[in-house]
Parts: C-alpha cells; sequence; structure tokens
C-alpha cells in the first residue's frame, strides 16, 4: 500500500543501510535514525517520487521506493522515460515469501499504466541476493559502472 510515513520508512531502512555499510563501508555511513527521518520527510513530499509499504499478515514486512526518470533528448539520446527503483527492502524474516517479486510486479503494473516501458534499478556488485533476485525477474546489465580508486 502507498504509504508517506517517513517514521515506518526510516526503521524499515535500517536492515539495508546497515548492509550497505556493511559491505561498503567507504561509500555508506551506518545507520542513523534522525537523518533518515529527515531524508524520508524530504522524498516523501517529490512530486515523482512514490513509496510502497509491504505487508504479511498485518505486520510491515518493508519497502520499495521509486521515481520516473526522464532522459531528456540531445545529439547522442533519443528521450525516454523510466520508473526507476531508488530502494528496495525486505526484512530477513519475511524473505523467501515471495512478496520481493509482488513488490516488483506491482511496480510493473504501475509503470504500464503510466505508458512507461523501461524499469531501471542499481545494485552493489557484492550484493549477490540483489543481483540473483533482479536477474530471476528477467533483468539483465546493460550499462556498469567502473572505478578506481585513486591513493
Amino acid at each position: 500500500m502507498p504509504t508517506k510515513d517517513p517514521f515506518i520508512l526510516a526503521e524499515l531502512n535500517r536492515p539495508v543501510q546497515n548492509l550497505h555499510h556493511e559491505k561498503y563501508p567507504e561509500f555508506f555511513k551506518v545507520y542513523d535514525e534522525t537523518v533518515s527521518i529527515a531524508f524520508f520527510k524530504r522524498q516523501v513530499e517529490r512530486p515523482n517520487w512514490s513509496a510502497f509499504l509491504v505487508q504479511l499478515d498485518g505486520n510491515n514486512a518493508g519497502y520499495v521506493s521509486y521515481f520516473i526518470k526522464e532522459y531528456h533528448e540531445n545529439p547522442f539520446r533519443k528521450s525516454y522515460k523510466a520508473i526507476y527503483i531508488d530502494q528496495i527492502s525486505i526484512l530477513e524474516d519475511f524473505k523467501g515469501h515471495g512478496i520481493g517479486k509482488k513488490v516488483m510486479l506491482k511496480i510493473e503494473e504501475d509503470a504500464k499504466i503510466a505508458g512507461i516501458d523501461l524499469i531501471e534499478l542499481s545494485y552493489w556488485e557484492l550484493n549477490k541476493e540483489a543481483k540473483g533476485f533482479y536477474e530471476h525477474l528477467g533483468y539483465h546489465t546493460y550499462t556498469r559502472i567502473a572505478g578506481k580508486k585513486l591513493s
């Protein structure tokens, strides 16, 4: 169900933020509830940003947030729109129940209703669970970002 509750979103964000910090401490901060609530208070006011609360048996099981991303035409690229999945978090106790798949199918429905035929997302290379999940749902890589840490 749609939500604009920054307190619930911040709490459900805790495990995914901690996972990112654990795997990539050079990029991600330790979860901070106050900072997260402030962030989600700003996000829920954005006109093209949406969040959906996922529940199972009346319990909050996770959330997904996404926004419509517009690519403007330029001399090299055609214009198009995509739904960009900003964040997805399913709590550990609720994984394996098909919740993530249902959430992704809901986003696909929303995209079709909006006349958008592309969904984009990104995940970190070490997140093998995310990679397998998205590939199982038919997502494939069509661009990569490479980096080189300079000392």
